[in-house]
């Protein structure tokens, strides 16, 4: 087996405008159309790519983060929600992340 497939591939799912940015470096990119189409786009690509290893969502997209990562969590797949200009900017917990990655909250 090559290192590549060890690895696994990584998907965006990403909006129009920046989707070409993302195809450029040669990630496999799937396009949502807005927030709605989101989660049904997640599925076809996790179908799609069934080597997905890592999960990039731009955070403007994401209209419910709890439900996101639930659908998620079927898959065997890291998620990671990638800030834009246009996502709402929160400050970050680093105790409430600690704490979730090690299970105990």
């Amino acid at each position: 087996m090559s290192d590549k497939a060890e690895m696994g591939t990584i998907v965006v799912v990403s909006d129009s405008v920046n989707a070409p940015l993302f195809r450029s470096v040669g990630f496999t990119v799937y396009e949502a159309r807005d927030k709605k189409d989101l989660l049904d786009t997640i599925n076809y690509a996790m179908q799609k790519e069934q080597n997905a290893k890592l999960l990039i969502v731009l955070k403007h997209l994401v209209e419910d983060e709890d439900k996101l990562r639930r659908q998620v969590d079927q898959y065997d797949v890291t998620l990671l929600i990638l800030p834009t200009r246009w996502a709402k900017a929160e400050p970050i917990n680093v105790d409430k992340l600690l704490a979730k990655a090690l299970g105990l909250g």
